[in-house]
């Protein structure tokens, strides 16, 4: 099973922010003038997160009231270093019961800024923002990784506190709006197979109690191998089942398999393919220092249609995939 991948920042240095200081404290140690604030928003404490590249510092923050609560709307500061321009903008979420917690990140994906919030330990919301600071998108989900400019792919949100967790992947393109669920796939002979074989090898305690073994569930998680930068990238997903051996012991996992999948999109659409590999080959892959991209990009040609399988959708109480018209 995979460890949950967390915040990806791809062109940013992050800059060291701490949560109770007050407004002033962290502009001063982000770097960006105070001319623009008044002395009582400069005196608030906020939780905040900033990032820079090589022309711009961001800076996004929540107020916190005096008794250690958030209040109101992120807000976000976007410093040009060689024009002393600063630019400020109130974002105001579609769904103010999913966003925001405190702030965990910035991170710059082409024309695009995406804010970080906490959620819980397996849930974030992301902001998305044009060049003007302006809400263009709302994501419920983490570790993105661009696979083509200005498209991501992204781990969907679940429920933390969950008997499984099976991860949902998405793919979304921020200039149209347009999105994807590229895994679970439907008519996934692997994934399939491993539905259908793993009930058989379940121990005799599962027969007794579906309780032990998550009512025949499963976990699922996948990595993200990278991609060549145009649209074709790689994902190695893992599928586990276990069960509890005794009340109050942690679970045992009584069957498992890893798939490398490689997606492609041409004129029909998305397109994928999938191959077996063994539980070593997928440790050696995820532990790589680097995407392993190359070295498993040609294992097979992409040539099955991409159509999500949504039977395990409503294990998640986040929005199913939504986007700009």
């Amino acid at each position: 099973m995979r460890t949950l991948g967390w915040i990806a920042v791809f062109l940013f240095a992050v800059l060291p922010c701490r949560s109770q200081q007050t407004l002033r404290e962290q502009l001063r140690s982000a770097g960006i003038p105070q001319d623009s604030f008044s002395e009582t928003q400069l005196n608030r404490p906020v939780d905040g997160s900033g990032a820079k590249d090589n022309q711009f510092i961001y800076f996004v923050f929540i107020l916190r009231t005096n008794d250690g609560m958030l209040t109101g709307f992120p807000q976000v500061v976007r410093y040009d270093t060689s024009k002393g321009a600063l630019l400020r903008a109130e974002v105001k979420p579609e769904d103010h019961d999913l966003c925001c917690g405190s702030p965990e990140g910035i991170d710059l994906i082409d024309d695009y800024l995406l804010l970080y919030f906490h959620f819980n330990p397996s849930a974030a919301s992301v902001l998305v923002l044009d060049s003007e600071l302006k809400l263009v998108d709302t994501l419920y989900g983490f570790g993105m990784e661009r696979v083509a400019p200005n498209e991501v792919v992204f781990t969907e949100n679940m429920v933390h506190f969950a008997a499984v967790h099976q991860e949902r992947q998405q793919w979304v393109n921020f200039s149209t709006g347009a999105s994807l669920e590229v895994y679970p796939l439907r008519n996934d002979a692997l994934r399939n197979q491993f539905d259908s074989d793993h009930e058989k090898k379940a121990p005799e305690v599962c027969k007794q109690s579906e309780d032990l073994c998550n009512g025949g569930e499963f976990d699922e998680g996948c990595t993200f191998l990278g991609g060549d930068g145009k649209g074709k990238f790689a994902l190695d997903c893992g599928r586990s089942a276990s069960y509890q051996p005794k009340e109050g012991q942690g679970p045992a996992v009584y069957a498992s398999d890893d798939a490398i999948y490689i997606y492609a999109r041409n004129a029909k659409g998305w397109e994928y393919c999938e191959q077996a590999i063994t539980e070593d080959e997928a440790k050696q892959l995820d532990n790589a220092k680097e995407h392993p991209y190359e070295s498993v990009k040609n294992r097979c040609v992409p040539s099955l249609p991409v159509v999500p399988d949504s039977s395990t959708s409503d294990l998640s109480p986040f929005p199913a995939p939504s986007h700009r018209k």
